[in-house]
């Protein structure tokens, strides 16, 4: 999910914290790097198991967008997650994260 030649989706900038749950531990990520697009979210988080299933959750304003997901990629600089098939309420609550991101002005990624 880093490398730009294995990228399917368009990214922007996330200015929101991430928390990503596996197994029975949260880690809250909020760093200038996270990026996010349809497919998942790209954390500045280089530690996390690659590999490893979990639980992401990003607050919207007054609620907040959930989905499963995998660790993909993991290096200095982050950790690429990429969602598990999304039901259409979580798409439609990431389409409305997108959007909120891309009226503010957030730069793509």
């Amino acid at each position: 999910m880093e490398g730009s030649s294995t990228r399917q989706f368009p990214r922007t900038e996330l200015d929101k914290p991430v928390e990503i749950r596996i197994g029975k531990q949260t880690v809250r990520v909020e760093t200038a790097v996270n990026n996010l697009s349809v497919g998942g979210v790209f954390v500045g988080r280089g530690d996390l198991p690659v590999g490893s299933r979990v639980h992401v959750r990003i607050p919207i304003h007054h609620h907040v967008f959930e989905a499963d997901g995998q660790i993909e990629t993991a290096s200095q600089s982050g950790s690429g997650i990429e969602f598990s098939a999304l039901s259409e309420r979580e798409l439609d609550t990431l389409y409305e994260l997108i959007e909120d991101l891309t009226i503010r002005g957030l730069a793509a990624a």
